[in-house]
C-alpha cells in the first residue's frame, strides 16, 4: 500500500507541475471554440465603449444594442447584446460565464443608474469602459506578479519525491526499503504526511496573498457610478441610494443603502460615513468635503477610483514578494524534512545495509 501511495503521489505531482504548459500549448478545436465564446474584462470594455459611441451619436439604448450586436462576432456577448436590444436586462440576458461576471454586473448597474437618475448614458458607459480597462490591466499585472511564487510552490512540492530519485542515483534502493520493512512504512507515512502538510500550508498562504475574485461589482466602479449619478444633478444621498438599488444584493448594497438613509435623514457626514469599509474611504472623505465646502464630488470620486485601480498592480507586487518569503517557512518545516524522510534516510539505510551484507559475506569466506 505504501508503494502504491508513493507512486500515485509521484505521478500526480509530475502531472500537476507539467500539465499546465502541455494543456495550453496546443488547444484543440473545442478549447478554441470555448475561448471564442467567452469574454473577459477587455472584451466587455470594448463592447461598452462601442455602445457609448453609438448612444452619443443620438441613438436610443435598444437601437445601440442592436447595432453593437450586428458588429460583434458570434458568442456570449453577441447573444447578450441581441437580448438587450429586445429589452432584456443585460444581467439577466447573460449566459454561461458572463452570468457570473462582475463586468456584466457593472454594466447592468450602470444602465440601471442612468434610468433611475437621468444621468448621461454615453458618459456613464465611457467611464465604465475606461474603468474595466484599468481593472483588466491590474488583473494582468497581478497574474504576472504571482506567477513566480505559484511556480515555486509547485516545484517545491515535488522536492520530497525527488529524494527518491536522488537515492536511486546514489546507488541505493529507498523505495524497496519504504515498502518492505516496518520502519520503512513509518518513514513513508511520515513523509507523505509532511508533504501533505506542506501542500496545505502553501495553498493557504497563496489563497491569503492572492484570493479569488468574488464576482462583486468592483468598489472603484461603484464610485464611478455614484459620480455619474451626481452628474445628473442629484444630491449625494439620492445618488448613493440610486446606486445601492442598482447593485445586486450583497454587503455593498446594504452598506450604501444605510449610508443613503443616514444622509437623507440629516445625519452629519462624519457620523454617517464612520462605519464605511476601507474600500469606500474615499466616499466618506468626499461626503465630508462636500458638506463642509461644497466641492465637486464627482471629480473627487472619479480621481479616487482611478487611484484605487492604479494601485492594484503595486499592491499585487508587494503581496507576491511577501508570499515568496513566506513560502520558505513551509519549505523548511515540512517539505525539507519530507525530502530527508523519503529520500535521504532510506537511501542511507539501504546503502549501509548493503555494506554490512558485503562485510558479513567477506568475513564468512
Amino acid at each position: 500500500m505504501i508503494s502504491v501511495a508513493i507512486l500515485l503521489a509521484a505521478l500526480m505531482a509530475v502531472f500537476w507541475v507539467c500539465a499546465p504548459p502541455l494543456l495550453t500549448s496546443r488547444p484543440g478545436p473545442a478549447a478554441r471554440a470555448a475561448r471564442r465564446a467567452t469574454a473577459g474584462r477587455l472584451e466587455v470594455a470594448r463592447m461598452v465603449e462601442q455602445l457609448a459611441t453609438v448612444i452619443s451619436s443620438g441613438a436610443g439604448v435598444r437601437q445601440a444594442w442592436a447595432a453593437v450586436a450586428h458588429s460583434m462576432p458570434e458568442g456570449e456577448l453577441a447573444e447578450m447584446a441581441r437580448a438587450a436590444a429586445a429589452g432584456a436586462d443585460p444581467r439577466r440576458a447573460a449566459s454561461g460565464s458572463l452570468a457570473r461576471s462582475e463586468t456584466i454586473g457593472s454594466l447592468g448597474a450602470a444602465l440601471s443608474v442612468c434610468e433611475r437618475t437621468g444621468a448621461p448614458t454615453a458618459g456613464m458607459l465611457q467611464s465604465l469602459a475606461d474603468a474595466l480597462r484599468d481593472l483588466h490591466d491590474a488583473a494582468q499585472a497581478r497574474r504576472s506578479a504571482f506567477t513566480g511564487p505559484r511556480s515555486t510552490a509547485k516545484i517545491l512540492l515535488v522536492l520530497p519525491l525527488a529524494g527518491l530519485g536522488l537515492g536511486v542515483l546514489l546507488g541505493g534502493d529507498p523505495l524497496r526499503l519504504l515498502v518492505s520493512s516496518p520502519s520503512g512504512h513509518l518513514l513513508g507515512v511520515l513523509g507523505i504526511a509532511l508533504t501533505g502538510l506542506g501542500w496545505w500550508w502553501m495553498q493557504r498562504l497563496i489563497h491569503r496573498a492572492d484570493p479569488p475574485e468574488t464576482g462583486r461589482v468592483d468598489p472603484s466602479v461603484v464610485l464611478e457610478l455614484i459620480a455619474g449619478a451626481l452628474d445628473s444633478g442629484l444630491p449625494l444621498a439620492r445618488s448613493v441610494g440610486s446606486v445601492a438599488l442598482a447593485l445586486p444584493s450583497g454587503p455593498d448594497e446594504e452598506t450604501l443603502g444605510r449610508l443613503a438613509g443616514a444622509l437623507d435623514a440629516g445625519l452629519p457626514a462624519v457620523l454617517a460615513t464612520a462605519e464605511l469599509p476601507s474600500e469606500f474611504t474615499a466616499l466618506g472623505q468626499s461626503a465630508v468635503l462636500a458638506e463642509s465646502a461644497g466641492a465637486d464630488l464627482a471629480r473627487v470620486l472619479r480621481s479616487a477610483a482611478r487611484d484605487a485601480r492604479r494601485g492594484r498592480a503595486r499592491d499585487a507586487e508587494v503581496r507576491a514578494a511577501q508570499l515568496a518569503v513566506r513560502l520558505v517557512l513551509p519549505t523548511g518545516v515540512a517539505l525539507l524534512p519530507a525530502f530527508v524522510v523519503l529520500g535521504i534516510i532510506p537511501t542511507v539505510i539501504s546503502l549501509l545495509g548493503g555494506t554490512f551484507a558485503l562485510t558479513a559475506s567477506g568475513a564468512a569466506l
